[in-house]
């Protein structure tokens, strides 16, 4: 800050004081007002206008805000992108896994009606045959309903869009669990059927 507004200030401080209708002033609040300006001059550099000093203020003040808006927002991006990449790899090993298990449960009954007689449960194995497919279709319906999510919230169903991709997360999310859960009791039952007869 320049000397000349530091008069210039405690010159306006002593005018505004007079028209108050104050005569005296005591030493304490002279003090208080002194450092007050003190740190106000501190603030400022040295020989630059307090105007032009309190602008660079702003100004840094704002390209700082505006790069931390910019970390949050590369962040938020990264996070969304991760969160559809491991979501994509849940939806395509609940597909895999059931799909897989459903066409090795085909061949190996393929097999036991061509070949010797053995002691196992056709028709646990058909149970656990359709539990498999029930997977394979759970996983299906969850990729469906991801389009569904990513329109909803992507804006196109109008004032439902909010709702409809919601629902759509919500029935992906369900449907790669159910996937999963199909596989889980369908595995059990091939184990049974072929351990137990």
């Amino acid at each position: 800050m320049k000397s000349s507004e530091v008069v210039q200030i405690f010159k306006s401080a002593i005018e505004s004081t007079k028209e108050n209708g104050i005569e005296k002033v005591s030493i304490e609040d002279l003090e208080a007002y002194s450092a007050r300006l003190e740190a106000t001059v501190n603030e400022s550099p040295e020989g630059v206008n307090a105007g032009e000093a309190n602008m660079e203020k702003y100004r840094a003040d704002l390209n700082a805000w505006i790069t931390a808006r910019q970390h949050q927002y590369e962040h938020n991006l990264e996070m969304l992108r991760s969160v559809i990449t491991i979501g994509q790899s849940a939806l395509k090993s609940a597909l895999l896994i059931n799909g897989g298990a459903a066409v090795a449960v085909l061949a190996f009954l393929g097999r036991l009606f061509t070949g010797e007689s053995v002691s196992i449960s056709i028709g646990s194995l058909s149970l656990a045959l359709l539990q498999f497919v029930w997977g394979v279709l759970a996983a299906a319906i969850a990729a469906g309903a991801t389009y569904f999510s990513q329109a909803g919230y992507a804006g196109e169903f109008g004032s439902w869009s909010q709702r409809v991709g919601l629902g759509g997360h919500m029935v992906a999310v369900s449907g790669v669990f159910a996937a999963y859960v199909f596989f889980a009791v369908g595995a059990w039952q091939a184990y049974s059927a072929m351990n137990f007869g």
